[in-house]
């Protein structure tokens, strides 16, 4: 699709005109300014209604007062006061594979003594 001589001509007349009537406003001094959105209000429409006071429901269930007599039971029941739970542990001597400082740490926390790093090293690379 080629444009013949008289097409060319009056092309090259209309971007004339274009650029005639854009030097005339002189708008070509001003600095272009963009246009910036405004923040969004609120919506001012129907709010929301108030929230109820919760109530509690458990309360009023049979549920809550299942197990209060239960409590004699237990006691009955119970052959002696529970045991406490500190087991002795012993200390290993290790000395760090980094930076060779000698610790004493309990044995549960060391796999196997010549694989020991000590908190400085482990928490930096290496």
């Amino acid at each position: 699709m080629a444009l013949d001589n008289n097409d060319m001509q009056q092309l090259i007349s209309l971007l004339q005109k274009l650029v005639n009537n854009n030097s005339d406003d002189g708008g070509d001094d001003e600095p272009v300014v963009k246009k910036t959105r405004k923040p969004r209000s609120k919506k001012t429409g129907a709010s929301t209604p108030p929230k109820k006071k919760f109530i509690n429901k458990f309360n009023d269930m049979p549920e809550m007062n299942m197990f209060k007599e239960d409590v004699a039971i237990d006691k009955k029941l119970q052959k002696g006061p529970p045991t406490p739970r500190n087991r002795p542990f012993s200390f290993v001597k290790v000395q760090c594979r980094v930076c060779g400082k000698s610790d004493e740490v309990p044995e549960t926390l060391v796999e196997a003594t010549d694989r020991y790093k000590c908190n400085k090293c482990a928490t930096g690379a290496g």
